[in-house]
């Protein structure tokens, strides 16, 4: 493989978000993308609060937005709160369809396995680059929890997302989520505990702001 001068190593949509955000800056910016999902972005479509992103984050994703809601609650201590904000639901695929377009498919990697850096030599599973510089968000983006789609009755009870069921939280998992896809489906999602100081503190529109704002 050519020498990719910066390389983009994490989990979930965070990465491919910053590819994207960095390809508008400097289009011929050679970018080497490793996902430690098994799909690029990750299996997992993303709510996020329109409102928390910065005017650049939300330009940019704009083009992957598949469906929002104008409100959103958030379950605690058994009360259901309604929270009057805007939620757009963000599709990975849809970003993955934009880095393909965009990038040597050889440069987008998923699942890259373990990584190692020695000197300026990236390797992972099956392949090594030459690169000049490389992010990180592993720690911050970490491992994005689990979903399902569940049946008819519970899409139809529901029209509005929970974002976060903390009274369902058990064990490895701090929450909940629950989206109404608007097709007689619901995603359930489990959502892990962050384990990094950052993660604890964050959420995806801070991350994204913060990965943005330079």
């Amino acid at each position: 493989m050519v020498a990719q001068p910066l390389a983009i190593l994490g989990h979930g949509l965070l990465p491919g978000l910053l590819a994207v955000h960095l390809l508008q800056v400097r289009p011929d910016q050679p970018i080497l993308l490793l996902s430690s999902d098994h799909a690029l972005g990750g299996a997992h479509l993303e709510p996020v609060v329109a409102s928390r992103l910065s005017p650049v984050a939300r330009s940019l994703i704009e083009p992957f937005v598949v469906s929002s809601w104008p409100a959103y609650y958030l379950v605690q201590g058994g009360n259901t709160d309604l929270q009057e904000d805007e939620v757009l639901l963000l599709d990975p695929l849809q970003v993955w369809l934009e880095l393909q377009a965009r990038l040597d498919p050889a440069a987008l990697i998923a699942p890259c396995g373990p990584v190692a850096l020695n000197g300026t030599w990236l390797s992972w599973d099956g392949g090594r680059a030459e690169i000049d510089r490389l992010i990180d968000l592993g720690p911050l983006t970490g491992c994005s929890g689990e979903s399902e789609i569940v049946g008819v009755d519970a899409a139809r009870r529901l029209t509005l997302p929970v974002l976060a069921d903390y009274d369902a939280a058990c064990g490895e998992w701090s929450a909940r989520q629950y989206l109404p896809l608007g097709d007689e489906r619901l995603v359930v999602r489990k959502l892990p505990r962050a384990t990094h100081l950052i993660g604890q503190q964050s959420t995806f529109e801070t991350l994204l702001n913060g990965l943005t704002a330079a």
